[in-house]
């Protein structure tokens, strides 16, 4: 194993130690070359339980430490992940599998996240109201929500537990961290730094393990008042039904089948690189993937011909190696799905224009690759152009006009974002105005969010947001203060 990555344990009142089980553990590989990287502790309800009570027993210390002086600790880990960027980005590389340059921008999302996160610990804005009455005054302060669930996925396993574990410990709350059993090694990295830079033992605890025992543990502890959870749909509804029946708190981040629209006028020097990289980059596992691309009729074939030929020239292989761009999928069982996905494209009448295929040369057969995959004469019925693949897939349609466009780009459950190549400013005002997205882009592909605008989808692609302001709502409660300074007798009704 790379020593760049760290060694595998639970960390439960700051105590690092193996699973309280029999010694169960699960493999973590690289999914560039197949090679064993850890076996990891597999915790057990116990062990989540556990956790609980770490947190449980430090919340009341924590939530009463200073906001700046909880801050300090913030900074102190982002000067880290400044400073160890470039180790941090080969090891995500390593286990997760995209190229270098993502993983580095990804570690950099870190850094930015926490530093922006850690300003709140002087502001943390609140507001004072005026009184209806003389003499009284009215404002409204902010509250920790309890003990946090935090539940995150592999394809960005750095940049989104720290979306959600920064404004968590900022605004006074102590945190359960279970991270994809995919990807635990970078997620104990974030916890190791957090560690160093003085955290109080028992305010993040880490648990691993799969989400139908770890997961389920920590969502049906009715100790825990919030579970902030990024992953796939399914798994997303099985968490609002707990919650809801709770009356808990939540953040969910679920799927995306995110549509962008290709207008005859754009300039397709600037849309063609724009929507490969929306497509195809970390081989498109990214909920905001620009999977279906919708292109008005006239350019059509145009665009299709350079889209293709920009397909060709993607470099695939180990993200360690200079110049990829386009890495593995995560597992074997995820290129097993995508197949599968492009089977039934094939079947319901789409045509493949490049790709639908593994590699056969010596060093891709050893990882999970899959040649980036163009589908054209897609219609919107289809599967493929429906559903969540996750996967270097890409469904293109052609629209009659913007309108027509906006309509094919609003047929699906999902809508988290969308985007728009034009140089017609009323096209692309119609399009943020019409879409149903939670984030829109006008001649950017969907990807690219940064960490001060909130983030987050509508139906089902989720429920609340993340990142900016948004982010002290999420794990704060606003209580209402009345403080009457009259010291008068009022009369029962307040006159």
């Amino acid at each position: 194993m790379d020593q760049t990555l760290v060694q595998p344990e639970l960390v439960i009142g700051g105590e690092h130690r193996k699973s309280s089980s029999d010694g169960s553990t699960f493999a973590v590989r690289n999914p560039a070359t197949g090679e064993l990287l850890a076996n990891i502790p597999q915790a057990t309800k116990d062990d989540v339980g556990a956790a609980i009570d770490a947190a449980e027993r430090s919340f009341d210390i924590w939530s009463e430490t200073p906001a700046p002086e909880r801050a300090e600790i913030l900074y102190k880990v982002g000067e880290m992940i400044r400073k160890d960027k470039l180790e941090l980005a080969e090891a995500l590389t390593i286990e997760e599998g995209k190229a270098f340059s993502e993983s580095l921008a990804e570690i950099v999302e870190g850094y930015d996240t926490v530093m922006f996160i850690a300003a709140e610990g002087r502001r943390m804005w609140s507001y004072v109201s005026p009184s209806e009455q003389k003499e009284k005054f009215c404002m409204v302060i902010r509250r920790p929500v309890g003990m946090i669930g935090i539940i995150t996925p592999w394809n960005f396993p750095f940049s989104i537990p720290l979306w959600k574990i920064a404004p968590a410990i900022i605004a006074g709350n102590t945190v359960v961290f279970k991270p994809a059993s995919n990807t635990p090694l970078i997620a104990k990295t974030i916890v190791d730094l957090f560690e160093r830079a003085g955290l109080p033992k028992g305010v993040l605890n880490f648990v691993t393990g799969p989400g139908s025992v770890v997961g389920e543990a920590i969502l049906n502890d009715k100790r825990i008042k919030m579970i902030s959870f990024t992953g796939e749909t399914l798994t997303g509804h099985r968490i609002a039904q707990v919650n809801s029946g709770l009356l808990r708190k939540q953040v969910l981040e679920l799927g995306g089948k995110n549509p962008v629209i290709v207008a005859q006028d754009a300039d397709l020097a600037q849309a063609i690189p724009a929507t490969l990289y929306a497509a195809f980059s970390n081989c498109g596992q990214k909920c905001t993937a620009g999977s279906r691309i919708i292109v008005e009729k006239p350019i059509h074939a145009k665009f299709m011909e350079l889209f293709v030929k920009g397909a060709e020239a993607l470099r695939v292989g180990n993200g360690m190696r200079d110049g990829v761009q386009v890495g593995p999928l995560i597992t074997e069982a995820a290129r097993m799905k995508v197949e599968s996905y492009v089977g039934i494209g094939q079947h319901e009448g789409a045509k493949i224009l490049f790709g639908g295929g593994r590699y056969n040369d010596k060093e891709r057969s050893m990882g999970y690759f899959y040649k980036p995959t163009v589908f054209d004469e897609a219609t919107n019925d289809m599967k493929i152009s429906q559903d969540e693949i996750f996967g270097p897939v890409v469904a293109i349609m052609e629209a009659q006009s913007i309108e027509n466009a906006i309509e094919i780009a609003n047929e699906t459950r999902y809508g988290l974002s969308s985007a728009i190549y034009t140089r017609d400013i009323r096209s692309a005002f119609k399009s943020l105005a019409k879409i149903q997205s939670g984030i829109g882009y006008v001649n950017q592909g969907t990807t690219g969010a940064e960490v001060h605008l909130p983030f987050g989808g509508i139906k089902e692609s989720g429920f609340g947001r993340e990142a900016g302001e948004i982010a002290i709502e999420n794990y704060t409660e606003k209580k209402a203060v009345f403080i009457d300074y009259s010291y008068k007798s009022r009369a029962w009704f307040f006159g």
